[in-house]
């Protein structure tokens, strides 16, 4: 190519500078291709954020220090749930919430030294953004611009949750995080063929299963986990329930002190009947008072039996829909009865050739679509969301609103709006309201998206403009 003339040049005039800056910025915010340079610049400034905020702001007491007052007495000796407790109540989660705070406890001195255990949840919160960034990019592969990881990283709440709070959500988010990001790994080697994609779907469910141990929140993502599981096992249910066994095995071992399977004196049926009963309470009732998505409703609805039933058959009907637009034929390649047919043909690989969990190019897309998607619809019909809540589907909210097909000023405007109902304290009847029609609406324009897995030579631009 030959060289450019002097008089071939733009002249330095301020015009062409300025014109340069609006053509940079523009990039900076929407192109594509500048994505791989945004996202770890992101990272590294947001890591500054975080060690700012440590030394600025002052923490917040809430429940870290009722989790080691708990820890303490278990260290002690103390194994009966019914006994344990803080300044803020029982213990009401499994084991592996014990264990982790346990060994903050002890690097802690007890809990004393709070900057440290800050210091360990900066570096937590920096290790889930490090994850979202990766599935962000190993499902989008080139198509996601940089706006979306800006507001990955724009959300006040979230920084206070993880940094200033010390919530047992955000370790619970670090590991569904990593989950996800091996169930696309898993699904992406199927390309290779081998045993790599069932060897990963049984780390997955290992660090799935420590994660429903800290938190039980993350029983939100089991029809996922379980339908994404089946498919990269190549639809056969026989080999899909190793990965099932693998969770509860781990579920014996990280509770083992507490479940005591090989001792059934009287002391050990207490012990065991006081973890289940109180670590894995699905009947557990909420205060109206700390609500972020139902107050709107008076406390008498909010209390109500028929309410939670309500929600409950909600979720189930939600769920089954969206269950049965990831199982069109065009995703697994064969009518949907015998989709349900082939689930009984035990031991045999029923999956077709042309089922996206094939397709390198969109089956890490599909994943994190459907992982997130079944998530959201969980918060959505929660029973109650309290401010640290927002962990379970921050990371996610901006992909969603991505595959919702949101251009990128109305992403901005739902995403800044999204962030004022979190930050209202305490809720208002008009956050709470705003707070669940935003998620409503993000699920219906999800539904609606008639091309949710485009193959990856879909330029963006044409997806979201």
């Amino acid at each position: 190519m030959p060289p450019i003339q002097p008089d071939e040049r733009p002249k330095f005039t301020l015009k062409n500078v300025i014109g340069d800056v609006v053509t940079l910025v523009r990039n900076l915010l929407f192109n594509p291709d500048f994505s791989v340079f945004v996202a770890p610049l992101l990272w590294l400034v947001d890591s500054v954020i975080i060690k700012v905020i440590i030394g600025t702001v002052s923490y917040t007491e809430i429940d870290f220090s009722s989790y080691m007052q708990q820890i303490s007495k278990i260290r002690q000796g103390e194994l009966d749930y019914s006994n344990i407790f803080g300044d803020t109540g029982p213990l009401v989660y499994p084991a592996g919430h014990v264990h982790a705070y346990s060994v903050l406890s002890w690097y802690s001195d007890g809990g004393d030294d709070v900057s440290f255990v800050q210091q360990v949840f900066g570096w937590l919160y920096l290790g889930c953004l490090l994850l979202t960034i990766g599935s962000y990019f190993f499902s989008g592969l080139g198509k996601i611009s940089p706006i979306y990881f800006i507001l990955l990283v724009s959300s006040k709440r979230l920084h206070s949750i993880f940094v200033l709070r010390l919530f047992n959500d955000c370790l619970t988010t670090f590991l569904m995080l990593g989950t996800i990001i091996i169930l696309q790994q898993a699904s992406y080697w199927r390309k290779d063929g081998g045993s790599i994609p069932f060897i990963l779907c049984l780390v997955a469910a290992d660090t799935y299963s420590v994660a429903i141990s800290v938190k039980m929140n993350a029983l939100l993502y089991l029809p996922a986990f379980l339908l994404l599981v089946y498919l990269i096992c190549d639809e056969n249910l026989g080999k899909a329930l190793v990965p099932v066994l693998v969770m509860i095995l781990v579920q014996v071992g990280v509770g083992y002190s507490f479940i005591l399977p090989f001792d059934y004196d009287d002391q050990a049926n207490e012990i065991r009947s006081a973890y289940f009963k109180q670590a894995f309470d699905f009947s557990r009732q909420f205060l109206y008072e700390w609500t972020v998505n139902w107050r709107f409703l008076s406390q008498g609805t909010f209390n109500n039996v028929h309410f939670h039933q309500l929600l409950f058959a909600l979720h189930i009907i939600t769920l089954f829909l969206f269950i049965l637009k990831f199982l069109s034929p065009k995703n697994t390649g064969k009518p949907l009865s015998t989709f349900v047919l082939d689930i009984f043909k035990f031991w045999k690989p029923t999956l077709s050739p042309a089922n996206i969990i094939n397709d390198p190019e969109r089956s890490p897309d599909f994943v994190y679509t459907v992982m997130a998607t079944t998530n959201l619809i969980g918060v959505l019909f929660a029973r109650s969301l309290h401010y640290q809540f927002l962990t379970w589907y921050a990371f996610s909210l901006p992909y969603l609103l991505y595959k919702a097909r949101l251009n990128f000023i109305t992403s901005i405007v739902v995403y800044a709006a999204h962030e004022y109902c979190w930050l209202v304290f305490p809720a208002t009847a008009q956050s709470s309201a705003l707070l669940v029609s935003i998620l409503v609406v993000i699920l219906v324009l999800i539904f609606a998206n008639q091309q949710l897995f485009p193959s990856q030579s879909v330029p963006a631009e044409k997806k979201n403009t």
